[in-house]
């Protein structure tokens, strides 16, 4: 990272949110690289449609560059457009809606990269309420993940990348088109050209507000549409992650129930969001929405076409 001419590059896709990516460009900007690496941002409108273009032309910065993409194309698809364009010997990978915590978030992953071929690193919430302590706490579980091996427990909202390597693998796999998946099947595929590393102090701020039935039409959605892919790649993967428990193809006297289940998910998911609202003990909330979770994905895989199955 000593040549003069060195690039780190961010990459950052955006749908229908160009605010936020615009305040996630203004701390990007101020960010301090080592002497000698000059700083690129590529922003990637992914077929908002709406105000985002509009915003993001109002950054005027010659290190900020805006792709339009002419149709949504989901994440995967636009992270990889985005890394095509760019041209740093480094690619960092942030979320519209997330900022580093330090001004030193860029410097300290490109020192990681300096033995490893890729980094990544925690994501907190933004407050002091409970999503963020449970974000906080999924994030402190996929560290422990990473140092027992692990590798693909990292979070592709928060994650730096050589290019050469990037591009090796083919990048993000598009045929993740849906929510889920995408960070673990990549992080996976890199361990296989070298070493993940984690990288405590380069943290990023997730400024989502976070709700039960958000959270769970997610995990409903990515056991419908993504976890066939990932089971069919990674099996032991997803098998070491809990994942094949939940999966109700595997279980296929219970699918009608999950399939009935997933009627009520709305409600239970809504009831859950108000048990978060009350004054009760972290643990019960935190139990409630594991649960919910859980029963989410379950009902989701359930939703699958049954040509998905993912084998045993």
């Amino acid at each position: 990272m000593s040549d003069a001419s060195a690039i780190a590059s961010v990459v950052v896709p955006v749908y229908r949110d160009g605010l936020r990516a615009a305040e996630a460009v203004a701390a990007l900007l101020v960010q301090a690289t080592p002497p000698g690496v000059a700083l690129e941002i590529v922003v990637v409108d992914d077929g908002s449609g709406d105000d985002t273009a509009e915003r993001l032309a109002r950054i005027v910065d010659a290190r900020v560059r805006v792709i339009a993409l002419p149709e949504n194309v989901g994440r995967s698809a636009a992270r990889n457009a985005g890394a095509a364009a760019a041209s740093g010997t480094t690619v960092v990978f942030m979320d519209c809606d997330c900022i580093p915590t330090r001004d030193d978030f860029l410097a300290t992953h490109l020192r990681a990269l300096t033995d490893a071929v890729a980094s990544t690193g925690l994501v907190i919430g933004a407050d002091e309420g409970f999503w963020s302590r449970y974000q906080g706490d999924a994030s402190q579980r996929r560290k422990r993940q990473h140092v027992g091996g692990m590798a693909y427990s990292g979070s592709s909202q928060n994650l730096a990348v050589r290019t050469e390597a990037f591009r090796a693998i083919g990048g993000f796999d598009t045929g993740y088109r849906q929510y889920g998946f995408e960070d673990r099947d990549v992080l996976l595929r890199l361990a296989c050209v070298g070493r993940v590393a984690w990288t405590e102090e380069a943290t990023v701020r997730h400024r989502d507000v976070l709700r039960m039935r958000e959270v769970a039409r997610k995990m409903a959605e990515a056991g419908q549409h993504s976890s066939a892919r990932f089971a069919s790649m990674h099996p032991e993967a997803y098998g070491a992650l809990g994942y094949g428990r939940l999966d109700a193809r595997r279980h296929g006297a219970l699918r009608p129930l999950a399939r009935l289940a997933g009627k009520f998910l709305p409600l239970i998911a809504g009831a859950v969001d108000g048990l978060i609202a009350l004054p009760l003990p972290y643990a019960l909330q935190a139990w409630a929405v594991r649960g919910t979770t859980a029963l989410a994905y379950w009902c989701g895989t359930a939703s699958a076409d049954d040509a998905s199955a993912p084998k045993r």
